[in-house]
């Protein structure tokens, strides 16, 4: 497939890139620092440098791909835009070349029923972080999952836990309701391969499933 990932530079978005090659997929990696993605050229990878904040350029790097990946979230813990103008932007672009499919990465704390299948303990602690700490990332979070919602498009949300920089595993639980018991970590690589898996599976279209070792 031709694949087009957003914050293809980031933690998670840089496993993505590294997966969809690997799996044979053609792939334009846009990212703010594109010397972050690649040591060297590989063959199947365009990198393209630009901001999703810019919307002629969000709409011309998905033309003419098959399906959207995003890997995009705040760069920090205060209040930023970066989820729901480009989100936004990326719809738009979506639309008007008329790509349907978009895996997005969530974050299960912005979910109120995240850990509903968790201890008294973890629930008490994720509420407080949610209230504090990661109080406005959960917030683009949730700007990021209304737009998703609010548009035609056949998104997945991929709502994982505490993330890691551990190896690829292949092995981690995925849940409808709430993030599975005892779930509260998961390597980014894991990450990127379920995000990757979604594109030959139509169980998770319009839902938010979670995800966690």
């Amino acid at each position: 497939m031709k694949l087009v990932i957003f914050g293809a530079s980031g933690g998670t978005g840089q496993h993505l890139v590294q997966q969809a090659l690997a799996q044979g997929h053609t792939v334009t990696a846009f990212a703010r620092r594109p010397e972050s993605i690649m040591a060297a050229p590989s063959p199947g990878l365009t990198v393209v440098q630009g901001d999703v904040h810019n919307a002629a350029a969000v709409s011309a790097v998905i033309a003419g791909n098959d399906a959207v990946l995003s890997g995009l979230g705040a760069r920090n813990l205060g209040r930023s835009d970066v989820l729901a103008v480009g989100v936004g932007n990326i719809l738009a672009g979506m639309a008007a070349h008329g790509v349907r499919r978009m895996i997005v990465l969530g974050a299960s704390g912005a979910s109120a029923d995240a850990a509903q299948h968790q201890g008294a303990g973890t629930r008490l602690l994720l509420k407080f972080i949610s209230a504090t700490i990661l109080r406005e990332p959960f917030r683009s979070q949730r700007e990021q999952e209304g737009l998703l919602e609010a548009s035609a498009t056949d998104y997945t949300i991929v709502r994982p836990p505490r993330l890691l920089n551990g190896p690829f595993t292949g092995h981690y639980r995925v849940q409808e309701d709430g993030l599975p018991p005892g779930g509260v970590a998961i390597n980014r690589a894991d990450v990127a391969d379920f995000m990757l898996r979604q594109l030959g599976d139509t169980a998770w279209i319009r839902k938010g499933p979670y995800v966690a070792k």
